[in-house]
Formats: C-alpha cells, structure tokens, sequence
C-alpha cells in the first residue's frame, strides 16, 4: 500500500508522521509525538524529524518514506537536506540525492551538516545504526578545511576516507592552491593524511588567475589540524640562499611521544653538497620540572670560494623543583667550530653576545625560607677569541633572626668561589672568600622615634685570575661596620655609619693599613599640591626630597698606599680609590671630609578619569601622571687641598605627554676649569675666566615616540606601548631580534610611526670631545587591504652613516602571504623573499630565497 501526501510543510509533519508511524509500530500512537520510535534492537535511539516541499510517499509494503522537494532530515545535531531523500526502515538506512551536470559539477547538491562540519555531495547514504555514512562527489568544509572527493566514507567517530580527493583551505571559489591526493584520511580536529600528494598553486598576478602549477610532491605527509602538538613528518621548505644556492631545510619527523615529551629531529640539504642535522628533545611534569636538550651539526660549503666550514652547538635547559624548599636550575650552551654569521639563520644572541654562556644552580631554603644555601657553575667563552672563563661557588645567607628576643637579631652571609681561566694554552685560576656577621638591635622609644642599631664583622680574601681583571689586586681586608637607621620626628630619616677597615696585602712592596670611614645621611619628604581649575588637569602635585650626606675618613699620603684611580666624571660620583679598591673591596677613598646634598623633585598632575591606579592618598584619586622627575646633586671635600667642588650633576625623566613618549636627559657641569695643554682639570674657577659659573662635562639626551593611526572598527590589537629609547647596541638588538618570518602581520593597522633620538657628548678632556648622534626611525602603513610597507632605519648624525636599514613590503594574497626584507648597506647586508601559507596548520608550507653578507 502507498500513500502520498502533497505539499508537505512543517507545519502538517505532526499528523503525518503519526499516521505513518501508527501503521508501522505497534506500540500505542501519541498525538504530540511527530517523531519516528526506536525499534526494538535498532539504532535509531532518538526522534527523526523530517519534512518536504514536494510531497511525501509512504510505501507500508516496503517500510519506506521517499521525500520529494526540498527535502530535509533531523536527527539530533546532524541536518540533511537534499532534492530527493529515501528512508528505509527495514536496514535503517537513508539515502539523499542531488543534482549534478555534465562535467560533474553538483548544480543542487544534497547537504549534510553536523557540529563537527558540513559537506555536498551527489549521493549521501547513512546508516543510522552503525552511523557510518557514505558519499560520492564530495565537496565539504570542515574545521576550516574545503574538500572534494570521488567517494568519502565517514566513520561514526566522524573520520572521514576520501579516494580521489583534494583539501585547502582557500575560501575562496576558485581555489588559490589545493592538495591532491589518491587517499586523503580526515580526522576533524587532529590532522589530515595524505598518501600520496601534490601541491598545487595557481598564482594571481593583477587579479588574473594563471594556469594551476604543482610545485611539491611527496609520498606521504601529516597535516596538523590544531595548535596541540601531534606526532608526524616536518613539511620541507624549498629555499635559495646565496652562499650555498638551493636547498631542502625542515627535513625530519616530529614526535609526541605523550602530554610530557615530544622529539623534534630535522636537516637541510643544499645541492652544492652543505647540509645540517639537528635535533630537540623537550619534557615537562607539571609543577616539578621542565627542560629540554637541543644541539645540531653544520657543513656549510661557500660557493664563493669552495670553502668548507663546520660548526656545532648544544644547549641543555633544565629546571626542576627537586622538594618545596630545593630548586636545580640548568642552563648550558656550548659552540665551536667555525661560525657564519648569517641574519637568517644563526641565534640572533649570538651575533649580539659573541659569546656561549653555561650556567647551572642549585639552590635550598631553610628555617622558613630565611636561609638559603646556593651552588653554583658559571661558564663564559668569546667565540671570537676562545678564550674561556669558568667560576664554581657556593654562597650562604640567613635573614635577619631574633634568637633572644624581638629587639636584637642576627644575620650572617659566606661566600667562596673559584675561577679558571684559558685561552688556547695553558691555565690560570683565583679565588675569592667571603664571610659576614651582623647583630641588630631595633628600638622603637615613641611614636615617631624608632632606630635599628647594627655591628657587624665582613671578612674577604680574593686572588684575581692574572689577566683577567687588572684593577684587581691580592689582598685580605677585615671590615667592622657599626651602622644606624633612624627615624626622628616622624618624618626625618637619618642613618650613621662608623666603619673600621683593616687590609692585609701579600704584595711585599706594600704594607698593611688601616682606616676608618664616618658618614651619615639625612633625608624627608615634603608635599604641596594646587588645584589648577584647568580643563581635565584638576591639580598638581610636587614632591621634594631633600638628602644631606656628610662623610670622614683620615688621609694615607706618605705611607706606600697612595696610588688612585680618578673616576671623578663617572654619572655616579666618581672618587679616588687606593690601588686596592675595585668592585671586591670598597671602603678606602682618599682621605675626604665631603658634605654632599642630593634634591629630587617629583612634579605629578592629577587629570578626571579613572587610570585604575589604587592609592589611599586622596590627591590619587583618577588618573595620575608623575609629569617630571628631576634631580641635582653635589658636593664639597673641605679636607681636600684643592678642588673642594664636586661636579654639578642634573638628570631629569618624564613622560607627561603621552604614555607613548618617553625623554629622559642628563647633564653634568664642573665648577673649575683646565689645563689647554693637558686637559686635566685645574684649580681655577671656571667663573675666573670669564667662560661662566659651569663648565659642560658631559651630557645626553634620549627621547623616543609612537604615533599610530586608529584600526578599523571591529579590529583588536595590542597597543603600540612606549617608545623604547635607542643607542646604537640597543639598534642592533631590536633589527636582529624582530628580524621576523613575516608570518603575523596586522593589516588593520593603517599606520603606526615610532621615533628615537639619542644624543650623547663628552667633554670630561676638553682637548678630545666625542659625540655621539642617532636617530633612528621605523614607519609601518598599510597601503591598502592586502599591503603593508614598514621601512626602519638609523642614522648617525656625527659621522653621517646610515645605521642598519630595513625595507620590508608584506602583501595578503587571500590564503597566502609574500614578504620581502632589503637591507641594503652595513654589515648585515641581505635581502630574503618569503611566500607561505597564513593557515596555522599549514604554516610550514612556504618557499624562501635570501641573500646575504657574511661578517
């Protein structure tokens, strides 16, 4: 028997579905139920929805329903519409029908979605009980994936087995590049498995599509479909360079062995005979350790010359909580051989370093973490001169503790360390020893009046490795440092120090000594605030912190020891140190009686709004800017016999116009005059001659910007952040380690400008005045949709050089993305072309050609 029904809508499928159901169940009807039921051992465990424009034919002898029209199936979250679908509940199958022309092109296909994607096809067949369906003529996108296919089977674990297929993810109708294959395997979500496969582009140039073009074929890869790691062979990278031509780099095989470990080993391979093989091994336990062990082998052939040069490196990093209290830390690197600098392709720390660093810690905490015991290795070699230097230590510390009572405690440190020395021959080794004791006794006699009292005893003994610090000498000193910090009046700090110094010199030309060192300093804090009544600018603040330092120690003239070094116009107060002060052993300054006084200003506003600065002083409340910082510093040696006057020295910061504009400048200014013969200063005031009460010794001035337009609504970025200041080590920093893949590129930025100026002079010999002058300037604009032009550069202003130039043009070919970076003068003179896929599964596919100069 056979019933059909015409101009079948939604709104009638309650009553037909019932009808039918009735005649073919035998279990009880239910008006409200427009659903087909399970049968009795079926796989239909839940309600199928379905209805048809055209008309709907139920065949009770057959047990099946054919839907005519614009039909279309739902079961749970999986949809299928089609021109023609048949339901047999016999097998519990479907079928679906589209229409396709005669090249095969699907003119009204039949559609089948799902929450893990969707498809077209010519014909769908599913099989609600093994959910597993099966199609011909497919096209389908997928977890960002467009494929097409002769026949595709999916799995209920929704895989999908394509025969005669193709895969992109090109958007667009006429696909930019595609991937054929025989057999294509789909694991939504993980990756694609093709065996074999052919890549195929086809280019665009002026918006005219060119013949389609294959450019790889392999006989089997892994395509990841997500940003997990996942087990799998490395894409190659056909690429051209100038020193060893044509050449094959990411060759190798990529290993999740599990959530903890991955293995990653990869090469290249040149035609002209250079090749590298490399490898990286990496673990991780959450929360006890993590690191990972890296080295590869290179040999390179320069078809300048013919040359062969071979080098290697290794690095090891490992970090691991060993308990709650004991912490390793690792980090080693190790080079040799002979090195290429090459912009794009060695450790951009390298090239600024020139050295191989290795360092390892090991470090445990006591008494509630107010001890701490440390080993340690250091190792440093310059890869230009070989020349290594290796330090082991163990160092001590426990914090301040009150054994007795809450008033007096106890702190102790003790250091000892060894070091090595060699260049390519024999050895030379020193040591340094360290140990301190302090006692302290805090005292608090009323609201406003508190002190903390403190003796200790510092013993240090240092054999300096020859030749590898000549301003340090043998010797042993004993230090007694009797200190105290106090606060008078609630608001006065001030701080007394008397300490005793006794060096023991094993230089038989020299005699032990002895001295002692006063000082004491003083300082507050004082505030005024006005209210402006300016537009958006409700007040102003000014903070003045006023510091007196006095400071004594007896003269050693006559007694063998008094040989100084003169760093009078260091940006920190320079003084005369005797022959055995350098950064190990402090404390003995020519004899002095010097008054020093240092005036900080700190000038912030207070703007309406809210910068979400929290601060309990109600001046704080909105948006806080610190408009300036300025400070000036002197000071006077009364026991000197001449040259009393300290050099003027005025440094000031600020960032008042913008969070985006930083300045910072620097000035310092001598009372007396010089030598014109010598240039040494004299004793005579500058004032004297008539040239003014201040003569320039030094100074800088640095300031850096950013300025970038508005993007387009709806884009999200970062923000540009502050300007960061240059001088021409930090230039060469940032051109190297923003030396990028081209591969994340903001087009939606339409255009961004970023400006430093550093400027430094020295006059400290007047007969020998250096400057130094650079601007350094980066401008990003996007010229359309699809192009961005960023052009970087420095100039020297003294010596009229342009400083590490940079063109890069970047263009968005839909799916795909071209680079090109020119740097045309200076030592790193190159230039590398890129073009590669924006897909961040297919990120590997890309082909490169570069140019450089080696150093």
């Amino acid at each position: 028997m056979t019933i059909i029904n015409r101009n079948i809508s939604l709104q009638t499928i309650s009553t037909v579905v019932a009808g039918f159901v009735s005649l073919l169940s035998p279990c009880r009807l239910h008006a409200a139920a427009p659903s087909l039921p399970e049968k009795a051992g079926s796989g239909i465990e839940s309600t199928i929805f379905f209805s048809a424009k055209d008309s709907v034919i139920y065949n009770f002898d057959r047990r099946t329903i054919e839907l005519r029209g614009k039909a279309a199936i739902n079961h749970e979250s999986r949809r299928l519409t089609a021109p023609g679908i048949v339901i047999d509940l016999n097998t519990e199958q479907l079928r679906a029908s589209g229409v396709a022309d005669s090249s095969k092109q699907l003119t009204d296909p039949a559609v089948f979605s799902d929450s893990k994607g969707s498809f077209n096809a010519e014909t769908i067949t599913y099989d609600f009980r093994r959910q597993r369906g099966e199609t011909s003529n497919v096209t389908s996108s997928s977890s960002e994936l467009i494929f097409q296919g002769e026949h595709v089977s999916r799995l209920d674990s929704g895989e999908l087995q394509i025969s005669d297929g193709t895969y992109t993810t090109c958007d667009d109708d006429d696909p930019h590049y595609w991937i054929s294959s025989s057999s294509l395997t789909i694991i939504p979500g993980k990756k694609v498995v093709a065996r074999p496969l052919v890549l195929y582009v086809r280019p665009e140039v002026f918006s005219r599509r060119l013949p389609a073009v294959p450019i790889l074929a392999l006989p089997y890869m892994v395509f990841p479909l997500q940003d997990a790691r996942s087990s799998g062979f490395l894409t190659p990278t056909p690429s051209r360079a100038s020193d060893r031509g044509y050449f094959v780099s990411n060759l190798g095989y990529f290993w999740a062995i599990d959530e903890y470990m991955d293995l990653k080993v990869d090469g290249d391979l040149a035609l002209n005979g250079s090749w590298r093989l490399g490898n990286r091994f990496r673990y991780t336990k959450q929360h006890d350790f993590s690191g990972g062990i890296a080295g590869e082998f290179k040999r390179n052939i320069l078809n300048s010359d013919g040359s062969v040069h071979r080098d290697w490196n290794l690095s090891v990093l490992h970090n691991q909580l060993v308990d709650p209290s004991t912490r390793l830390d690792l980090n080693l690197d190790f080079q040799g051989g002979e090195r290429i600098y090459e912009l794009h392709s060695v450790n951009a720390e390298t090239i600024l370093t020139g050295q191989a660093n290795a360092r390892g810690s090991l470090g445990k905490t006591f008494n509630d973490e107010s001890t701490i015991g440390a080993l340690y290795f250091d190792r440093i070699k310059d890869l230009s001169t070989h020349k290594a230097t290796d330090t082991f230590g163990a160092s001590f510390y426990r914090n301040r503790f009150y054994p007795f009572n809450s008033a007096l405690s106890v702190s102790s440190a003790a250091a000892l360390s060894g070091s090595a020395t060699s260049q390519d021959g024999p050895s030379s080794s020193g040591y340094s020893a360290s140990a301190d004791v302090e006692m302290g006794y805090y005292r608090e006699f009323s609201e406003g009046y508190k002190a903390l009292f403190t003796q200790g005893i510092s013993l240090l003994a240092r054999e300096p490795v020859p030749g590898l610090d000549e301003d340090v000498y043998s010797a042993k000193r004993v230090l007694f440092p009797l200190r105290m910090q106090s606060t008078l009046f609630r608001y006065f700090n001030v701080n007394p120090s008397l300490t005793f110094t006794r060096f023991l010199s094993s230089a038989s030309r020299d005699r032990d000594f002895s001295t002692t060192v006063f000082s004491v300093d003083a300082s507050t804090r004082l505030y005024g605030s006005v209210q402006t009544g300016l537009p958006g600018l409700k007040a102003l603040r000014h903070t003045f912190i006023p510091t007196l330092t006095y400071t004594w120690n007896p003269a050693f003239s006559g007694i063998g020891s008094d040989y100084y070094h003169r760093h009078l116009y260091d940006w920190t107060y320079g003084t005369r140190y005797n022959r055995f002060e350098n950064r190990w052993y402090s404390g003995l300054p020519e004899g002095q009686s010097r008054v020093g006084i240092s005036l900080n200003n700190l000038f912030h506003g207070k703007f309406i709004g809210s910068s979400g600065q929290a601060e309990s002083d109600s001046f704080y409340d909105g948006h806080t800017v610190q408009l300036l910082a300025l400070n000036v510093a002197t000071s006077y040696n009364f026991a000197a016999e001449s040259l009393k006057l300290e050099p003027l020295i005025l440094t000031a910061q600020s960032n008042a116009l913008s969070p985006d504009f930083l300045l910072s400048a620097g000035g310092m200014y001598d009372f007396y005059s010089y030598d014109p013969l010598s240039g040494v200063r004299v004793n005579r005031f500058n004032k004297d001659e008539g040239k003014g009460l201040l003569r320039f010794v030094r100074g800088f001035l640095n300031m850096g910007f950013t300025l970038q337009g508005r993007r387009v609504a709806g884009a999200s970025a970062p923000a540009a952040g502050p300007a960061i200041q240059m001088n021409p080590s930090s230039l060469l920093r940032d051109r190297i380690l923003n030396n990028g893949e081209y591969s994340d590129i903001d087009y939606t930025l339409p255009w961004q400008f970023r400006l430093s100026l550093y400027l430094q002079s020295d006059r400290s010999n007047p007969l020998e005045p250096t400057t130094t002058s650079l601007v350094t300037a980066s401008s990003t604009f996007s010229v359309s949709k699809t192009w961005q032009v960023s052009v970087n550069t420095g100039y020297d202003l003294r010596n009229r050089e342009v400083i590490f130039p940079m063109l890069q043009l970047y263009r968005d070919l839909h799916c795909w993305q071209v680079g090109f970076q020119w740097v045309p003068s200076g030592s790193f003179r190159s230039y590398a072309i890129q073009i590669g896929l924006k897909t961040p599964q297919l990120r590997d596919l890309r082909l490169k050609h570069s140019g450089s100069t080696s150093l």
